[in-house]
């Protein structure tokens, strides 16, 4: 979990750990409202928002190696 980060992140090593396509990232649920294409998505009870790569870095998204 990103614990105190408030700005836009992805969630790298998850992301890296479940094998995800480069097309798409793990964002928190509370951005979400960031984004009109999402898919929401949960691993260990956590929810996140699957969303297009393309539209993370247009809303300035930062590129962090966080797990959880």
């Amino acid at each position: 979990m990103s614990h105190g980060l408030l700005t836009l992140h992805s969630h790298s090593a998850l992301e890296r750990e479940l094998r995800f396509p480069k097309h798409t990232v793990l964002v928190d649920e509370k951005f979400g409202y960031m984004f009109t294409i999402k898919k929401p998505f949960v691993h260990n009870r956590i929810n996140y928002f699957e969303v297009p790569t393309i539209n993370f870095v247009q809303n300035g998204g930062v590129f962090k190696n966080l797990a959880e």
